[in-house]
């Protein structure tokens, strides 16, 4: 039975303008189109030649070197118009393109996505009607003989792709490929509830959608989230027009940011805890943090518990550098003590280089200790220990990462010898983040002399931001102390 061909997504006009479809990097790839038996012959009735097609019953096209460029091309492909030989009669793998049939990480099961590689897939992921085209071939597939057709090619399935913005999985397409299927495998993964792993490159995507945000929160930024990735896989997709990102741990899945987008909507927040509660076995994971004071009275009329989180520290530059009035006293004479104590050695405040890693790293090691050996945990399961742990690979992902990040770090030298460490990042206009500070405790002063010159280097910014107090009461003294301009509070949202 012939089907009715799929309807295209793209106007004619953008795919006509595209350097990227039907074009690949080598002669063997895997996502060269895929002829059905069927298609073969129609290809060759059209006038292809039959020796591109290795198996008259079903694969993929043999590729043919670009004549005027580099890679290989479909030799269905017409470099003179960029267009297609046989477009009106071309294979149901071409007809799905943006869209991608293919199996989730794990091979259970088959997901539908859209193709990043795809410019257009690219310019519209904030645009509801690419969804909603999606969602219709989503149907069309599961309820019409198109799943009878990738049953019986079912090379027409790819691999999973980690580019692929991942929409819904295929539950009766995954029956009839595998022939057991309950549905209640797609729970247990976030692929399965339609979200994608957030790459490294990723991060324009991400950085573009801070320009819907109002706050000066320090989570709402790259370095502060990516710094943990060790401990924390981000997922995310775009509901009802808004970035979401989710973050996977031990205990389940939950949200680091709410939803951002032009507007915050009702029906996105919904959906988000829909999804989070349908992967984590205890519905009491599912949050959303991070919400900014402006956003609460939003929460809190939809029936949600909204609670305060931590709270980020912002200072005025100038006064962190000039440190003057009673106010700062115990600053300067802290600056004052490393300048006195030091004025025979030779004291540097230098760029911080890959070179330095190892030495960072162990100072790390010495101030971790130096940490309990100053305020000793009662036990070892203590939150605080835990979170000093847990910091270590946090700081060693900046350490190793920083150019990737877009940090700025120095380190503290007295006589050659790194006593300290520190990185940050531009948050806003004008605003400078301080995301990581080390210094070796046996040496009084060396933390604020430190963050002195730091922020004096920081010249172009008018306000200091030092993230948040994670909760730790002696972070929140010391954060105090240097007597902020403002202090932001975040919140937690979570269902009753």
């Amino acid at each position: 039975m012939t089907m009715p061909p799929l309807p295209q997504l793209i106007p004619n006009i953008k795919c006509l303008c595209c350097d990227v479809c039907c074009r690949f990097p080598e002669k063997n790839s895997p996502l060269a189109p895929y002829f059905t038996a069927g298609e073969v012959r129609r290809a060759i009735e059209l006038g292809m030649d039959p020796e591109r097609f290795s198996n008259p019953s079903g694969g993929r096209i043999e590729l043919i070197p670009h004549p005027r460029g580099d890679g290989f091309i479909c030799p269905a492909f017409d470099p003179d118009s960029n267009g297609c030989r046989i477009y009106s009669d071309r294979p149901l793998d071409c007809q799905l393109f943006p869209l991608s049939v293919m199996w989730d990480p794990s091979g259970d099961v088959v997901l539908l996505g859209y193709d990043r590689k795809c410019p257009f897939v690219a310019e519209s992921l904030f645009n509801g009607s690419l969804f909603e085209f999606g969602k219709s071939i989503a149907s069309r597939i599961e309820t019409d003989g198109t799943s009878q057709s990738l049953r019986d090619d079912p090379e027409l399935v790819g691999q999973f792709q980690e580019d692929v913005l991942i929409l819904t999985p295929l539950i009766r397409l995954t029956e009839i490929l595998r022939g057991r299927y309950s549905g209640k495998e797609t729970l247990s993964t976030p692929e399965g509830i339609g979200l994608t792993r957030l790459l490294d490159d990723d991060r324009a995507l991400f950085d573009s959608t801070l320009k819907w945000t109002r706050t000066e929160l320090s989570s709402y930024s790259w370095p502060p989230l990516m710094i943990w990735k060790e401990h924390f896989q981000f997922y995310w997709t775009i509901i009802d027009r808004q970035f979401c990102l989710f973050a996977r741990y031990a205990d389940g899945l939950f949200m680091p940011l709410p939803p951002i987008g032009e507007t915050l909507t009702s029906e996105a927040v919904r959906h988000c805890f829909d999804r989070m509660n349908s992967v984590n076995a205890q519905p009491s994971v599912s949050r959303i943090e991070n919400i900014s004071g402006g956003q609460v009275a939003f929460f809190e009329a939809m029936k949600l518990n909204v609670r305060p989180k931590e709270q980020d520290y912002l200072y005025d530059r100038e006064s962190l550098v000039q440190l003057k009035g009673d106010l700062y006293k115990s600053k300067r004479w802290a600056c004052n003590r490393f300048e006195r104590d030091h004025r025979d050695h030779a004291v540097r405040l230098e760029p911080y280089r890959s070179s330095d890693l190892g030495d960072c790293l162990e100072l790390f090691s010495r101030w971790k200790k130096q940490q309990g050996e100053s305020e000793p945990f009662p036990v070892p399961g203590d939150h605080r220990l835990l979170m000093l742990e847990d910091a270590a690979s946090a700081h060693q992902v900046a350490l190793e990462g920083f150019s990737s990040l877009g940090l700025t770090g120095r380190v503290l030298r007295v006589s050659g010898k790194i006593v300290g460490y520190t990185f940050g990042f531009p948050l806003r206009d004008g605003v400078f983040c301080i995301l990581l500070e080390v210094a070796d405790r046996k040496i009084p002063g060396s933390a604020a002399f430190l963050f002195r010159e730091f922020c004096r280097e920081m010249s172009n910014y008018s306000t200091i931001h030092a993230m948040d107090d994670s909760g730790l009461d002696r972070l929140r003294d010391a954060k105090l102390s240097y007597h902020p301009s403002k202090i932001l509070t975040s919140y937690i949202a979570t269902r009753p």
